[in-house]
């Protein structure tokens, strides 16, 4: 069941729920899309990916709103951003020229399962591409795509600057982050979360996060500085003898006493796997997912 969480007046954050028993770890951390909406129009940000949730939310906007007019926006390409796109193939879908590389790469893979859990899609790239910064519009709405270099190479963050509200994609996640050094550095990627502090942004929501905390108003500027403070811990700590037997919550532990970050135990797989990329920076990702969910 899918539960559309009303942000604003026209942005709808499509929340797939918490299912702690499932097979697929994205449906067991819990998620969803964004779908920023005038009048007849809409830019779904992310297509989900599992059976049925882009077919149920492309009827559910055609009934409840009224949309006839789409378009997507693929904020990198790991299965659970993309495996709808065919659902809303009849308009643009953009997104940076290397999630259309990877999905095209990595088609067979993508088109077949990888036996952790993700069911087969259907491999539907982007259409308009491009490398940096794009700006759209809906209506009279500017919607910048901002590329940063965390988590996936091509990741792009969507921003609303009129309404200071930033969608994140998985460079920010409630409570922890898959940390993924085999496409850029430590470095790099804290350098970038310095970028995008200096976004004037007031209100911030993700793919994966707390639906309590959607419901009350989104996340703030804490919530970058947690995910930084959370790779850099961990990369500056990883020598100690005890460094692997230590839960994630000692790594966030400021946050989640302050409540601003809240801790749900499927993501004892999502520090794990940031263990792994931790000592072995260059392993692929669907190789780590392979090896912890089998």
């Amino acid at each position: 069941m899918i539960e559309p969480i009303r942000i604003n007046d026209n942005l709808i954050y499509f929340y797939w729920g918490r299912h702690p028993s499932h097979a697929n770890m994205d449906m067991r951390l819990g998620g969803g899309c964004h779908v920023i909406h005038h009048s007849s129009e809409a830019i779904v940000v992310d297509t989900m990916g599992m059976p049925g949730q882009a077919e149920w939310l492309r009827q559910y906007l055609e009934r409840e709103l009224g949309i006839s007019r789409f378009a997507v926006v693929n904020t990198h390409w790991h299965r659970d951003h993309i495996g709808g796109n065919h659902v809303f193939a009849d308009g643009p879908i953009y997104g940076h020229r290397r999630t259309r590389e990877l999905m095209l790469r990595d088609r067979t893979r993508l088109e077949t399962g990888d036996g952790d859990g993700h069911p087969p899609i259907k491999v539907t790239p982007p259409t308009v591409t491009f490398d940096g910064r794009l700006d759209l519009w809906l209506s009279d709405q500017k919607i910048e795509l901002h590329e940063f270099t965390i988590h996936e190479q091509g990741h792009i963050a969507v921003l609303l600057p009129a309404q200071k509200t930033l969608i994140a994609g998985d460079m920010l996640e409630d409570p922890v982050c898959i940390l993924r050094f085999n496409f850029a550095p430590p470095a790099v990627q804290l350098a970038e979360f310095e970028r995008m502090l200096g976004l004037d942004v007031a209100h911030i929501y993700a793919t994966h996060c707390n639906p309590a905390t959607v419901k009350s108003g989104g996340y703030d500027k804490a919530f970058i500085r947690h995910m930084r403070d959370y790779m850099a811990r961990m990369v500056r700590e990883a020598g100690q003898a005890d460094f692997d037997s230590r839960p994630a919550s000692d790594f966030i532990s400021d946050a989640l006493a302050t409540g601003e970050l809240t801790w749900w135990a499927p993501y004892t797989a999502v520090h794990a796997l940031s263990l792994i990329h931790i000592s072995e920076p260059t392993r692929p990702l669907y190789i780590s997912y392979a090896v912890f969910c089998l």
